[in-house]
């Protein structure tokens, strides 16, 4: 398996395998994505077939227009086939600005919890694992491309709970290798969804870079219920790293 520069650079796969369990954080995922790219392809497609074809809603044919070939004129089988196509990259595009928005109120709603998990950056996480068909789509385009499996995968930097002997572990964002920014042993704090643990948000724009500060602010994100721990929480779990 290839090391970052780090030394800290895993795959999910090997991760799982090695014992250690972390739900995708797609909260933050779909708040940095914002509406991405497929919306506004979406959307243009969308334009595109509600004007351009004569006799759809944005291009209309008058009754009366004889300087207008008739054979250009899409005809009803197909006006309805586009009506369907339209209805349904609209209806994308609606679900995806819902969606946007919903993740987006919710990040700020679960960032004002009082009492936020300290985690500490662990390591580089290659998201290889195939969920959805989309994945098994970027995997065959990057054997055809001869880069190997993973040369499309999504990263992220996982972080470890700290503070307690059964740590848990949390995701950034997932994005682009090219974007990643993997600071060891920093200091990010995880807000959960109390009903619902698989949803969180993970902060890691903390100014805390330095071991010398890192107990102060592991006391200030520090859980009630592990504050008793806090004298022990700067210090980085050796015994617990992994290794390739």
């Amino acid at each position: 398996m290839n090391q970052s520069p780090f030394d800290h650079n895993f795959t999910q796969s090997y991760l799982l395998k090695a014992g250690v369990r972390f739900d995708f954080n797609v909260v933050d995922t779909v708040c940095n994505r914002k509406l991405g790219f497929g919306f506004y392809v979406v959307l243009i497609l969308a334009l595109l077939v509600f004007g351009l074809p004569p006799g759809m809603p944005g291009n209309p044919v008058a009754a009366n227009n004889e300087a207008l070939d008739s054979t250009i004129v899409i005809g009803s089988a197909t006006r309805l086939l586009l009506m369907s196509i339209l209805v349904l990259l609209v209806s994308y595009a609606i679900y995806s600005l819902l969606r946007y928005s919903y993740y987006l109120r919710l990040r700020a709603k679960l960032r004002t919890d009082q009492a936020p998990i300290a985690v500490e950056a662990y390591a580089v996480v290659c998201l290889d694992l195939k969920v959805k068909f989309s994945d098994y789509l970027w995997w065959l385009l990057s054997r055809a491309v001869g880069k190997g499996d993973n040369y499309f995968c999504k990263y992220a930097v996982i972080y470890k709970e700290i503070g307690t002997e059964n740590p848990r572990f949390f995701l950034t964002a997932a994005v682009s290798s090219r974007k990643l920014c993997f600071i060891p042993e920093h200091i990010g704090r995880v807000f959960i969804h109390r009903k619902k643990k698989h949803l969180y948000t993970v902060d890691d724009r903390s100014a805390y870079q330095t071991v010398s500060k890192k107990r102060m602010a592991i006391k200030t994100v520090m859980v009630p219920s592990s504050a008793s721990m806090s004298s022990q929480s700067g210090k980085f779990d050796q015994k617990n790293s992994i290794k390739d």
